[in-house]
């Protein structure tokens, strides 16, 4: 199996997998197109609001630690160090960006409540209600 690999020169590369991989390949390849199904509907309804925005997937090379592109930075092209540091902050989340998605996500502990954050679900286990008490504590 051939999988394209990242040259340091900035070029892309056929290049043979062991049969492992490109197994593990194959199943990134499905759960990718499955959040481009998912990333197609939300666009649709960004459009149908008249929002002018677009949510993308990034590159499958992007931002990895381990695999074919592994200490490369590309989103399709690879970045040199220089370009990459410069954009970093416009590629991933930044430290103020991490510590406001942390200051949404606050735990509720009230039975019958969830937090904001969290999608309430249409009902509880075994068709019970949402509030239903699972567990007494004594």
């Amino acid at each position: 199996m051939t999988r394209n690999r990242p040259e340091r020169d900035g070029s892309w590369s056929a290049d043979e997998v062991p049969a492992l991989l490109g197994l593990n390949l194959d199943l990134r390849d499905e759960y990718i197109a499955a959040c481009r199904t998912g990333l197609r509907r939300w666009n649709r309804v960004l459009e149908e609001h008249g929002i002018d925005f677009w949510l993308r997937l990034p590159h499958p090379g992007f931002n990895r630690r381990v695999g074919l592109a592994a200490g490369h930075h590309t989103d399709g092209t690879i970045a040199d160090e220089a370009t990459w540091e410069a954009s970093r902050d416009h590629w991933l989340p930044t430290a103020e960006d991490l510590a406001f998605v942390r200051s949404l996500m606050r735990p509720v502990y009230e039975r019958g409540k969830i937090a904001s954050w969290v999608a309430p679900p249409v009902n509880g286990i075994n068709g019970k209600p949402f509030d239903y008490e699972y567990v007494r504590l004594v």
